[in-house]
This record gives C-alpha cells, structure tokens and sequence, in this order.
C-alpha cells in the first residue's frame, strides 16, 4: 500500500500543505503519517492553554498533538497515524519516512530569505537535497519570481 509522510509545521502555510497532501493519498490509495517535530535547537515559549506543564517541551509536544489529531479528525476517509516529538526536523523527517517506508514525503516551504535563511536555515531544503523518498514541496509563495 502506498504510504505520504506530511510534515507540519502549523504555520500559516500548514493548511495548504494538508490540503495537497490529502488529496494526493485519497488519488493514490495512501495511508498517511501526520508529524510534527518540535525543533531541539529553539526556546519556545508555551501558549497559556490553561494546562499546567513542568518544562515548554511537554508543553509544546502536547499543543502539537491536539494540532495533528484536529487534522486527522478533517480527514476520516484516510487512514492516519500521528507522530509528534521533540528533535531535529531535518535529520528526523527523512529518518521517519526511511522508517515508514514512505511513498512520498509531503511538505511546504515558507520560502524565507536574506537574514531569516541564514539564522534559521530551511528545513525544506536540506530535505530535498538528503531524501531517499520523492518529495512533494508545497510551495507558499506562489507569485511568479
């Protein structure tokens, strides 16, 4: 069976990227691993959700979470896993979808420039270049160039 591991980020671009991603399964007869992975290298600072958690890696992995099975929830038709943890977004996507035995990696670039590149590098980038899996890159600006 065919299998899509979509990555998201729950940015704004996020809905554009499950959008693709689900109707390619639903084209191709796909199962699909949603993941998010909450980046090791950056300090977040926790939403008042009104929970209480020792540290903002608990925190966020539980906000992320919740994210990921509202979007199971929009998608009933599709068979769906949830994965979410904390650790390196670049190393770990294309480690999962080596594990998972993906079809196709679905995700979305926020097309960052200039300064914004260089502190905070491009996940989507590095991916493309080290994946063993075809990847689907959402792309968010869509202006021509």
């Amino acid at each position: 069976m065919n299998h899509i591991l979509m990555a998201l980020d729950f940015s704004e671009f996020s809905p554009e990227v499950e959008k693709v991603g689900y109707a390619l399964a639903k084209k191709i007869n796909a199962s699909v691993t949603l993941v998010t992975i909450i980046n090791k290298f950056i300090d977040y600072v926790p939403l008042d959700t009104g929970q209480v958690f020792e540290n903002q890696w608990e925190a966020r992995k539980d906000l992320a979470l919740k994210s990921l099975k509202e979007v199971e929830d929009r998608h009933t038709d599709v068979p769906t896993e949830i994965i979410s943890f904390i650790g390196d977004p670049k190393e770990d996507i294309i480690e999962l979808s080596i594990q998972k035995h993906t079809t196709f990696l679905v995700m979305g670039t926020h097309g960052r420039t200039g300064m914004m590149h260089l502190v905070t590098g491009s996940t989507a980038e590095y991916i493309i270049r080290h994946s063993v899996v075809p990847i689907i890159v959402v792309p968010i600006n869509k202006k021509r160039h």
